[in-house]
């Protein structure tokens, strides 16, 4: 796994207690009263991580998190609702691999004590005006596209990746301006902010436009958005995606988007696509599923994920052993250079609402039973991990 140094960022606390002050007081007059008032929910995951490390890294690490997703939701007057939902982190040992894990590397970090280092993160601040045709989200939210199960090519402002299954996809800042003209239809504009946010030129903002029809037992979905002039991309980036999903005998899925640079030329390279299926077998107990991705070398997807190769293949399964237990098995498998990344995980849940999971992830490649020294990009030497195994405790409350 790759880590990155820790950088402690002065504004920190502060932060920490503006989050605080946010979340703490539901009669402060900061939010509308009404019967149903301020709202909480939220997930608290502990888990310990142990890794034998390859290549650069340690022969053996290890590290302790503890990491809260606190969420909040409170009526605005009569005409909206509000909602927020802020990551804190502690982790010990291997933080810097931790916080990637969950996919909050970028978090401000501040010491809170002797043994542990603690991170927090917006990572949703909108509100919402629904009416019976039209609705307005504004603010730090999230903006999904497509149908895509394990990539989601079109998803393209919350990339996400199947070797990291419990990261939390983050948040835009922006706003969005949906219209249900009929039931199963719906029209969508949006714009988000820059990711850079010193940018104040208006350098790499992002408007779209995208469209979705529902019908029985099918959904399609299209999209496309331009990315204003900012660096080497002088004329702007246009993204055009399309997304498409079946209920038939088997579930049926396909996802795509294009990524085209006038500048660069991208050509071909700028398509990243996704087909796949899923069944359940033995009257329910078993689930598998298998996606394909095409992933081109100047695409979204591989930008955003760092991918190197073109084609992958991903196949999970979960088996249900009864209401409480389960089983599962992730293969991610770069077709390319034959390296593969199983996570195998085992799934109890002792009282309701808190489950626990023990899993391990082996990295393999040619060179790890051959010894010819094609390191594959999910391999060993590549991920500088030979097998990484996590025991996590998750709580809902």
């Amino acid at each position: 796994m790759n880590r990155q140094p820790i950088k402690h960022a002065a504004g920190g606390l502060p932060v920490l207690f503006l989050a605080a002050a946010l979340f703490a007081g539901s009669g402060t007059g900061l939010f509308a009263q009404s019967e149903k008032g301020l709202s909480f929910s939220g997930v608290l995951d502990t888990r310990l991580l142990m890794a034998a490390g390859a290549g650069e890294g340690p022969d053996f690490s290890m590290g302790l998190e503890s990491a809260a997703n606190l969420r909040a939701q409170a009526p605005l007057r009569e005409w909206g609702t509000f909602y927020g939902a802020v990551n804190f982190i502690a982790a010990t040992g291997t933080p810097a691999l931790a916080l990637t894990s969950l996919g909050q590397s970028g978090a401000p970090v501040f010491l809170g004590g002797e043994n542990y280092a603690g991170a927090i993160e917006l990572e949703r601040l909108y509100f919402r005006v629904k009416g019976e045709v039209l609705q307005l989200d504004a603010g730090l939210m999230r903006l999904p596209f497509g149908y895509g199960n394990l990539w989601g090519p079109s998803d393209f402002l919350n990339p996400r990746s199947p070797l990291l299954p419990d990261a939390r996809l983050r948040g835009v800042l922006g706003a969005a301006f949906a219209a249900y003209p009929a039931g199963d239809l719906k029209l969508l504009s949006f714009a988000t902010a820059p990711k850079d946010p010193l940018n104040a030129e208006g350098e790499g903002v992002i408007l779209g436009l995208g469209g979705e029809r529902h019908w029985g037992k099918a959904s399609v979905q299209g999209l496309y958005a331009y990315e204003t002039p900012q660096g080497q991309s002088s004329q702007g980036v246009h993204r055009a995606g399309f997304s498409v999903k079946a209920d038939a005998e088997v579930g049926l899925v396909a996802d795509m988007l294009y990524t085209g640079d006038p500048v660069k030329g991208t050509g071909a390279g700028g398509l990243s696509a996704s087909a796949g299926l899923d069944y359940t077998f033995l009257d329910g107990y078993l689930y598998v599923l298998a996606e394909y991705l095409y992933s081109g070398a100047a695409s979204s997807t591989a930008g955003s994920l760092g991918l190197t190769q073109r084609h992958y293949l991903n196949i999970m399964g979960q088996y249900s052993i009864d209401d409480y237990t389960k089983a599962s098995l992730v293969f991610v498998a770069g077709l390319e250079d034959a390296s593969f990344s199983p996570i195998l995980s085992a799934e109890y849940e002792p009282l309701q609402g808190m489950v626990l999971t023990l899993s391990a992830q082996v990295p393999l490649d040619r060179d790890l039973f051959s010894g010819d020294g094609n390191h594959g990009e999910l391999g060993p030497e590549r991920t500088q991990t030979r097998a990484l195994v996590t025991l996590k405790a998750r709580v809902r409350f």
